[in-house]
């Protein structure tokens, strides 16, 4: 129930997000909402008893620094992707991302390849993106530049989730919700600093109380979702 969650999760905030761009045109500032909402909830929970969640530790915050990096950076690719791509593109290389993973989970970490069931899987998602993108009309019109933002996303999404999974094993949290602090707490200043690099970021950020109503449900329910995601 956990995956079947996630990925519904997963590819409803694809499509959130890609209608609140339409509203917000600046990915950072996007993307920082979204994690200081992710940050404001967790704490929020703990502080009101609701649920046990790890508070910080030096020890646990200095293994999660190289992951915060890439993290924010992924996130920003996503959001630069949607911008530049339509969100089936986005799903389609996200879909293939589990295949990436599992090679190099063995040839780095000494991982068992996927028994003949789950590579049968894994192939025909394979083969399912590959059909796409040999159908994909904005492909055909500009080349694989097209595909820029969408392929350093999809490069780097394989190594979030293989350097997260390991991250995962290695710092033992007591409950589901320390890493999802960990993770966006720790996330907010690099975004902020990141969003600095985009010349309407703060205006966007300070526009965000005068969106209309259909604008202001969009980015609460992408804030939403990313915080379910985590």
């Amino acid at each position: 129930m956990s995956i079947i969650g996630y990925s519904l999760c997963s590819s409803t905030m694809l499509l959130a997000n890609k209608l609140a761009i339409e509203f917000v045109p600046s990915p950072s500032a996007i993307s920082f909402v979204q994690i200081l909402f992710s940050t404001i909830t967790v704490l929020t929970l703990r502080a009101t008893g609701y649920s046990s969640i790890d508070w910080f530790e030096w020890g646990k915050m200095r293994a999660y620094s190289y992951y915060i990096i890439i993290f924010v950076v992924t996130i920003y690719c996503n959001m630069k992707a949607l911008e530049a791509s339509n969100v089936e593109t986005v799903i389609v290389f996200r879909a293939c991302s589990p295949v990436a993973v599992s090679f190099t989970e063995y040839f780095f970490m000494d991982r068992e390849l996927p028994n003949t069931r789950s590579a049968l899987a894994l192939g025909i998602v394979a083969f399912g993106a590959v059909a796409y993108c040999l159908s994909d009309s904005q492909l055909a019109l500009n080349g694989l530049s097209s595909y820029s933002w969408v392929l350093l996303y999809f490069f780097l999404i394989t190594l979030e989730m293989t350097y997260g999974k390991k991250l995962i094993s290695a710092v033992k949290m007591e409950s589901v919700w320390g890493p999802v602090l960990y993770c966006n707490a720790l996330s907010v200043l690099p975004m902020f600093v990141m969003g600095m690099g985009e010349s309407n970021f703060i205006s966007e950020l300070l526009r965000l109380p005068e969106l209309s109503g259909p604008g202001l449900a969009i980015v609460l329910f992408s804030c939403v979702t990313g915080t379910l995601i985590g």
